[in-house]
């Protein structure tokens, strides 16, 4: 997939390791970022076709970085993850502008295959 770049943060090394893994064998660019401010710098460096990021973190939590991030790249999906999925959290999630909200533990090739469909669909940069 061409320009397929996608940006992974979650404060689980050992989810960042098995997607980052995933992905890559299927061909994809990906980067991993183990919380909210290591995201955000990498996002000022280059463009992702998508962001796929964990709800609870130390620090900044995933609706505060979608918030940011929002700032940065408005048109670019933004997928949260949690342990926690909720009517509630799943209201607040769209109301950040995050696009997709799956539990943990997720299945990576319907991610893939998520990733994909968003790669075709649109255009993330500014």
């Amino acid at each position: 997939m061409e320009d397929s770049c996608v940006l992974v943060v979650d404060d689980d090394q050992l989810i960042l390791d098995l997607t980052s893994s995933f992905f890559e064998s299927e061909g994809m660019e990906v980067h991993c970022a183990s919380n909210g401010e290591e995201a955000l710098q990498m996002l000022r460096e280059r463009a992702f076709i998508l962001m796929v990021t964990d709800l609870n973190m130390p620090g900044m939590d995933g609706f505060e970085l979608t918030e940011k991030v929002r700032e940065m790249a408005p048109r670019m999906p933004i997928y949260l993850s949690t342990g926690d999925v909720s009517p509630e959290i799943t209201r607040l999630a769209r109301e950040a502008g995050i696009a997709r909200v799956f539990s943990k533990p997720f299945h990576l090739a319907k991610v893939l295959e998520m990733i994909r469909s968003a790669g075709n669909a649109v255009s993330t940069r500014p």
